[in-house]
């Protein structure tokens, strides 16, 4: 087989998709040698000695760094990992090991291994290279098993696959935080996914991905396609569905890959105990569990395995299988050999007949047409109940094990096992199956969904869930049953309900989020719609019985003297239910008043009422029950609209000065707002204002207190992007109330997590749709929602970008 790859400046190369294919591929990419030729010919040689501006060196273009992990070189300064062993971290020692590397300009000494002392012996010996590049794939992938980065392989990233030889090369090129940036894990989420040239590590995974390296990993599954007649299916396209749940990461992933001339699939290498099928045509493969430190040869005839082959490499020996994953009979078995010897001689075996009949564990109703695994005498095979939730005529040995399984991901769930009695003859064995309550968490680019409507597909029924603060679901379902993910009538992702694992992630992109939008918008609309045409209904039928009642009069009328009735008839006025009128008529003048109302409602909207008056402010709060508060009137200051910091825009801007609204309290409704600012920046614009108020307001009573917006003349002060009163800073919420009186830092341990994101929810929903903060040392870095992190932010958030729903009276 053989991957061809088109590189940067269009060369386009093919290579085979061995191990010594793929050390060809990355050296031509790094140094422009050619590798299928010797090493010593002159390409070869001269591409050994080259040396880049960054001082990266040789056939793959080492730094300082990775020839030390290797134990060739010893770094500028000489100190070892048995140096630093005992410092601690921020040391002077420390800070030195760190530094050592930050040049690449080799100036240290080299250890000897493999005889070689100098960068010189290095450049000039490319064998050594070939050797220690085979050396440094070994480190690479140690270093993914220990961080279990090998349970993403399977996955889709950005349109890529990741697979073993990509994540190698990856790492090659960003070392091991830029790969785990790039696959969500929260530990590397600051670590830089380019390198100093600005290739991407995507780029990386994507040319040399699909590589069988051979040395990396024992285990590897190797598949073969063949059509009903034997013949091999060759450029035909499948899907490997894996299924897997581990430490790090749990689902379902699927790939699309392509068959060779000789009808092989790429080799697949992924996390033991994954379960793999492979998909095409409407078929579905036998499912495929990845072993540990095997290789697996599988022929798929007609998409079933027809050839199954698990061979050990010599140098490993067969491990006993864990207690914990044998049958109930077998440990029996080991446990008291004589009583089973005893039973087969006196031959007293007698089999019963039952039925067995599982149940929902918590509503206890029987579950129809219900598929699960009974073990029995080392042998599993799958039942399936009718649509009474019940197998009937389950033959078994008195005295035996039964275990009863259900699926999981790569290995059954066990859920129950009794033993055979002679009671159980023509009886229903009722087994509980367990429900499972856990979490289902949405992130987009690793920062949580909050506050967004998602569908879980669960039993033929979609079901409309909204994620909190932290981006989380909490539901519970049935252990074994699959559930699907995704947005209104669209499924996009299934997952099986695993016991023991209390949150499931899901990672979605920026249309999936817009769309939950729009679909919410639309359903809200619609709804109004419906509405609507109640009331409408319902006004014609009123207007139906008002002509009724009209007749009725009328007729009343012709009894009554001509001098009545020649009587003026009042004008009535009909009104719904309730004393509203059926149309209101509005003859208000004009406003003259010289006040602004801002009416700030729960759900984010304003109202502005008397747009073009300068002389006042009024904010009035309605919740969502209706009810308003005034939370008070102030004067308008007249300040200079600015265009940026020190460069007027012309014109006016009409500001409120914050200490005229810092407290108001009614009932458990409220708040109390400090600013602290040297440079007096206590003024914010009508809107921006009205902004903070609705979303402190919406938390009921709290308190804050920041460094402010803007000056009295709307110019930024200290900061740059404070400007006409709408940017401004709050120092950020800590346990108890600490932040009244200290600043609280992101690094701190009573930085109040929840009640941050709510006010930074609330905020969003009120307008500001970007913060600046820093990662949040007790949530494991992780930020705050809709925030980014920006330098010296680790004391107080920045409100950014404002964009209100704002509607003008």
């Amino acid at each position: 087989m053989k991957k061809t790859i088109t590189f940067k400046d269009g060369t386009t190369r093919n290579f085979e998709t061995n191990l010594s294919g793929f050390i060809e591929a990355v050296s031509f990419k790094e140094s422009s040698s050619d590798l299928s030729l010797s090493l010593n010919h002159p390409i070869n040689l001269w591409c050994a000695k080259k040396i880049n501006d960054a001082g990266y060196l040789g056939l793959f273009q080492w730094g300082e760094s990775a020839l030390y992990e290797l134990g060739y070189y010893l770094g500028d300064k000489g100190i070892s990992y048995e140096d630093i062993k005992k410092a601690k971290k921020g040391s002077a020692l420390h800070e030195n090991w760190k530094n050592q590397f930050d040049s690449n300009n080799w100036s240290g000494h080299w250890s000897g291994k493999k005889n070689i002392n100098s960068k010189f012996e290095f450049l000039n010996n490319p064998q050594i290279q070939y050797e220690v590049i085979k050396e440094w794939i070994n480190y690479l992938c140690k270093q993914i098993r220990n961080n279990n980065l090998n349970e993403h392989f399977g996955r889709v990233i950005q349109g890529v696959e990741i697979n073993e030889s990509g994540v190698i090369a990856g790492m090659h090129l960003v070392g091991i935080g830029g790969l785990g940036a790039f696959l969500g894990v929260s530990k590397f989420s600051s670590h830089k996914q380019t390198d100093g040239n600005g290739t991407h590590i995507k780029k990386y995974i994507q040319d040399f991905g699909g590589f069988d390296l051979e040395q990396c990993c024992n285990r590897k599954i190797y598949i073969n396609l063949k059509d009903k007649n034997e013949k091999a299916l060759i450029n035909k396209e499948v899907t490997v569905v894996s299924i897997y749940s581990g430490k790090s990461f749990s689902a379902e992933t699927k790939v699309r890959v392509k068959s060779d001339e000789n009808g092989s699939l790429p080799v697949i290498v992924r996390h033991p105990s994954t379960e793999i099928k492979i998909v095409a045509d409407g078929k579905e493969s036998n499912p495929i569990i990845q072993k540990a430190d095997q290789k697996q040869i599988a022929t798929l005839k007609d998409f079933d395995v027809s050839i199954f082959q698990a061979n050990l490499e010599e140098n490993n020996t067969p491990q006993s299988k864990p207690q914990s994953n044998k049958t109930p009979q077998e440990v029996r078995n080991e446990q008291n050999p004589s009583e089973e010897k005893k039973e087969v001689v006196t031959g007293n075996i007698k089999d019963v007949s039952f039925n067995i009949q599982i149940i929902e564990e918590d509503t206890k109703k029987a579950i129809s047409n219900m598929g699960f695994y009974l073990t029995y005498k080392g042998n599993i095979k799958k039942h399936t109940a009718d649509s009474s939730g019940t197998k009937k005529g389950v033959v078994a040995a008195v005295g035996e094990d039964i275990e009863v399984s259900v699926s999981g991901a790569g290995q059954r769930q066990k859920i129950h096992h009794f033993k055979v009695e002679q009671s159980l003859s023509n009886q229903t064995v009722k087994i509980k199956l367990p429900v499972c309550f856990f979490k289902i968490n949405v992130k987009e680019n690793n920062e949580n969904v909050t506050n967004t409507l998602v569908s879980i597909f669960y039993r033929n029924k979609q079901i409309a869930k909204r994620t909190d603060s932290n981006g989380d679901i909490s539901v519970k379902m049935l252990l074994g049953f699959v559930f699907g993910f995704g947005i209104k009538n669209k499924e996009l992702e299934k997952l099986r309900v695993l016991k023991g694992i209390p949150i499931r992630h899901f990672k979605v992109n920026e249309g999936f989020v817009k769309a939950s939008k729009l679909y919410e918008i639309a359903d809200q609309k619609r709804k109004e719609a419906d509405e609507l045409k109640k009331k409408s209904d319902q006004m014609q039928r009123k207007k139906q019985l008002e002509a009724q009642e009209k007749e009725a009069k009328e007729q009343a009328e012709r009894a009554k003297s001509e001098a009545e009735k020649n009587q003026p008839i009042q004008d009535n006025t009909y009104t719904e239910n309730g004393g509203e009128p059926l149309t209101t008529v509005s003859n208000q003048s004009p406003p003259t008043s010289d006040t602004t109302r801002y009416h700030i409602y729960h759900d984010g909207k304003i109202k502005r009422e008397n747009k073009a008056a300068t002389g006042y402010a009024e904010f009035i709060y309605y919740d969502s029950a209706g009810r308003f508060y005034n939370l008070g009137k102030s004067q308008f200051v007249v300040a200079d609209k600015w265009q940026s910091k020190g460069v007027k825009a012309g014109g006016n801007t009409y500001l409120i000065d914050q200490r005229k609204h810092k407290y108001y309290k009614s009932g458990s409704l409220g708040y109390k707002w400090n600013i602290i600012s040297g440079d007096g920046r206590y003024y914010l614009s009508g809107l921006s204002m009205s902004a903070v108020l609705g979303a402190m307001c919406n938390l009921g009573y709290a308190e804050y207190i920041g460094s402010g917006f803007s000056c009295r003349d709307g110019s930024p002060g200290e900061s740059v992007s404070h400007l006409n009163g709408i940017n401004g800073d709050f120092r950020y919420i800590a346990i108890n109330n600490r932040h009244m009186t200290e600043v609280t830092y992101t690094s701190h341990d009573h930085f109040d997590w929840n009640k941050n994101v709510a006010f930074v929810e609330e905020l969003f929903k009120f307008g500001y749709k970007l913060f600046g903060s820093h990662p949040v040392k007790i949530k494991k870095n992780a930020l705050l929602p809709h925030s980014q992190s920006w330098k010296d932010h680790n004391h107080h958030i920045h409100l950014h970008d404002f964009s209100p729903k704002v509607e003008d009276l």
